[in-house]
């Protein structure tokens, strides 16, 4: 039969190891933390999502929307660096793309080739300008360098002569219809001039927007530049809104933007919930809403692989932590069990802890199991180290070095004999054990440990003779 004093070693063993592993979790938070894993990792998810490795395209452009930019922290203040946010909703995140693909769309519907041409009279600019500063004493490269730098001020020379010739029309039909008063073809007239300024307007500072992007992402450490982006793309954004708005097919607008996006990942994977959504949803005005949702689910799986990306990480630092913290202890498995296994009130004591902290405790979150992006980081290092400190208090833990050689932690010196060799081999294993159990995580250690003294709580109690049967409720 199980015994009483067996189930109570294995129960004192597992709270030493979940000790251990709330210690190195909350240090691994802490350094998590201090190098920004948990946003830096979010940041690399959606760039790959979102098919922008240089991130100066649409990556760019989310992270500078409203309703990212907002949970940034320093995100206004151009004396500090930006902190990228270690959480993205996937609401926030579906409606944001949303609101740049149907912007995108508005543009695509009338300036799309010119916008397309421009952006890569930029690209071959920057290609040109990065090769000619490697080599500065190349005139061949230096010269196609300025060659390219004309072809991109005539690209935008090109679409800032449209947008002259359509504010002068819009000025000259507003004009009109005011002189006109009730004339509704003239009123009509001035609408559809405004919507074209609008168009080209939108176009252009989509186009600095992405110029800036390209600033910033040259100096990322520059927030004046990030702020600058941001703020052209939210000029562009608000062009844009109010023609997107009046579109009957908002999806189908959204698709023409898409198809102006490059070639890769992103854009046959939107293509694909664009008519995903079209076979779920016949009536027009419900489409849009659904392929926010289908954006939703496009998110939430990418998510789930980025939160793979920091789990395999931080199970890395917990098992360097795990060696650090173990060997540090001398939290040797082989020397627990017999401290236990002989020293009774020691073992009834941290059974007794054991038991309180199952009761109050509730099971701990760490960060390997928090994945970023889709789900909220789990309880802070703060909490979790206080919990460790009020069960440790009053505690007298079986670890340790010592220099008593009469004492089970006795740290033998190193000598050439077969007494060391055995002790280090012993020590070695127990340790070795111990290092492989700590680094499970504090999750795992507090679900066995409860399971352990739930069935201790439900077996004969010491001194008991007989387990009464349990009453019904």
């Amino acid at each position: 039969m199980f015994g009483s004093s067996i189930l109570e070693v294995a129960i004192g063993v597992i709270f030493v190891y979940l000790l251990l592993s709330l210690i190195c979790t909350a240090i691994n938070e802490a350094i998590a933390s201090l190098l920004q894993k948990r946003g830096k990792n979010l940041f690399e998810g959606i760039k790959n999502l979102l098919n922008d490795p240089t991130f100066t395209g649409l990556a760019q452009q989310l992270y500078n929307h409203g309703l990212i930019s907002s949970i940034s922290q320093h995100a206004v203040d151009p004396n500090k660096p930006t902190r990228k946010p270690s959480y993205m909703s996937p609401e926030n995140f579906s409606l944001a793309l949303l609101d740049i693909l149907g912007i995108r769309g508005v543009i695509a519907a009338r300036y799309g080739d010119l916008l397309a041409q421009a952006e890569k009279a930029d690209d071959a600019y920057e290609t040109a300008r990065q090769a000619a500063a490697a080599m500065p004493g190349n005139s061949q490269l230096a010269q196609a360098a300025e060659l390219a730098r004309q072809a991109q001020a005539q690209a935008r020379a090109a679409l800032e002569t449209i947008a002259d010739k359509a504010k002068a029309a819009y000025e000259a039909a507003l004009q009109a219809a005011n002189q006109a008063d009730g004339n509704t073809e003239l009123a009509a007239a001035a609408t559809d001039a405004k919507m074209k300024a609008d168009q080209i307007n939108a176009t252009l500072k989509m186009l600095d927007a992405r110029r800036a992007a390209i600033a910033s992402a040259k100096n990322p450490r520059e927030a004046a530049l990030l702020l600058n982006a941001g703020a052209t793309l939210r000029e562009a954004l608000e062009f844009g809104r109010t023609i997107a708005a009046q579109y009957p097919d908002p999806l189908g607008n959204i698709q023409e933007g898409l198809k102006r996006l490059p070639e890769g990942n992103t854009k046959e994977s939107l293509l694909v919930l664009v008519d995903k959504t079209r076979r779920e949803v016949k009536a027009i005005e419900h489409q849009a809403e659904a392929f926010r949702k289908n954006l939703e689910g496009w998110f939430n799986d990418a998510m789930n692989r980025v939160g793979g990306w920091y789990k395999r990480w931080t199970q890395q630092v917990l098992f360097g932590l795990a060696i650090i913290v173990v060997v540090a202890s001398n939290a040797d498995t082989v020397m627990l069990i017999q401290r236990l296994s002989q020293d009774n009130a020691l073992r009834a004591s941290l059974v007794a802890a054991a038991q309180d902290a199952v009761k109050s405790q509730p099971s701990p979150k760490s960060a390997e199991s928090a994945s970023p992006g889709a789900i909220p980081a789990g309880e802070s290092e703060d909490t979790r180290i206080q919990f460790v400190l009020e069960k440790a208090r009053n505690l007298q833990l079986p670890v340790g070095w010592s220099g008593n050689p009469t004492d089970p932690g006795y740290f033998q010196p190193p000598r050439l004999s077969l007494e060391f060799a055995s002790w280090a081999l012993y020590k070695l294993f127990g340790l070795a054990i111990s290092i492989f159990a700590v680094s499970l995580g504090a999750p795992f250690w507090f679900d066995t440990l409860s399971k352990f003294v739930n069935v201790r709580s439900a077996g004969t109690p010491p001194g008991e003779t007989k387990k009464s049967a349990p009453q019904p409720t």
